[in-house]
């Protein structure tokens, strides 16, 4: 597998500085030191964290049982705010070293567009509390999310963890609070992204090789107007698609502009319709494991949606 170390060697040079569990005033993040998240942490609502090109957040792998998902985790609480240019999250161990392995909470955006839950996380619309404003050119998720079992490297035993989390959730998110333009979710322990009762814009969007879904919509609008990667080759996991397309609080999309890069490798998923003059057909029935594949360019817009179909 090969794995490009967003820190490179900056880990062994720069200072770390552990993140409080609680930021409850506005936050710079300097390029000039490498932050820590152990265990949870929550950008409170009217906090703005600011952050400087290509800063680096380590998220350490493990239990921690004071955390609400047991797992370290950073969370953008509703009416919190994100202004960023470059930001590097990976998973590292307990000497703050970067690590090819995925037992951690995830990144958190939540927003106040839409009632939503997800892994006993919730918001509640409420016009009286600020809107969430959620602002960066490129978030890179490295080895995020956890495995709801996977090997111990410790102990080379199987662990079973419950549930699994993905590596960056999206809950109740308006578009009007989002103005993050690019996502690349590289090796997640679960779904790259998760994207619940929420409308977002995204310029490009690229999944590299996730346990589970490359993008699982949750009764929610994904646009994509520029560019959307989804390398979720086939293995001998089952169910495991490039989209997955849930419908319990009213149907999802997924939209690809005119002229949009679009590449695709793996199962499509079941239960969707893609409708596109551009794109092949797939298969999907039920149940279907045949791989698809398509790069290229969009000479028509193109929609991946499911009004009443889990």
């Amino acid at each position: 597998m090969n794995y490009s170390n967003p820190l490179g060697e900056r880990a062994m040079i720069k200072k770390f500085e552990v993140l409080p569990s609680l930021i409850r005033k506005n936050k710079v993040l300097s390029s000039k030191k490498i932050y820590i998240i152990q265990g949870e942490v929550r950008v409170l609502k009217n906090v703005k964290v600011t952050a400087s090109d290509n800063v680096a957040l380590l998220l350490i792998n493990g239990v921690f049982k004071g955390s609400c998902l047991k797992r370290s985790t950073l969370i953008f609480d509703q009416g919190s705010q994100l202004s960023a240019k470059k930001l590097n999250f990976s998973a590292a161990d307990e000497s703050f070293k970067p690590i090819k392995f995925a037992d951690n909470g995830g990144l958190w955006f939540l927003g106040n567009f839409s009632d939503a839950s997800k892994d006993g996380l919730s918001v509640k619309m409420n016009r009286k509390n600020p809107l969430s404003r959620f602002s960066a050119l490129l978030i890179t998720a490295s080895y995020l999310g956890r495995k709801d079992q996977y090997i111990s490297p410790k102990s080379a035993k199987l662990i079973d963890t419950g549930d699994d989390i993905d590596a960056i959730s999206v809950i109740g998110v308006g578009h009007h609070e989002w103005n993050i333009d690019a996502i690349k979710s590289l090796y997640s322990a679960d779904d790259g992204i998760d994207i619940n009762n929420s409308h977002i814009r995204l310029k490009s969007l690229e999944v590299k090789n996730p346990t589970e879904d490359g993008v699982n919509l949750s009764s929610s609008r994904l646009e994509i107007h520029g560019s959307l990667i989804l390398e979720v080759p086939k293995t001998k996991v089952m169910d495991r698609d490039l989209v997955d397309l849930e419908t319990d609080d009213g149907a999802s999309y997924l939209e690809l502009y005119k002229g949009s890069r679009v590449k695709l490798n793996g199962v499509f998923g079941d239960e969707v319709v893609l409708s596109s003059t551009d794109m092949p057909k797939p298969n999907t029935n039920t149940d279907n494991e045949r791989v698809y594949r398509f790069n290229g360019r969009l000479k028509k817009a193109a929609l991946i949606y499911s009004i009443d179909q889990d």
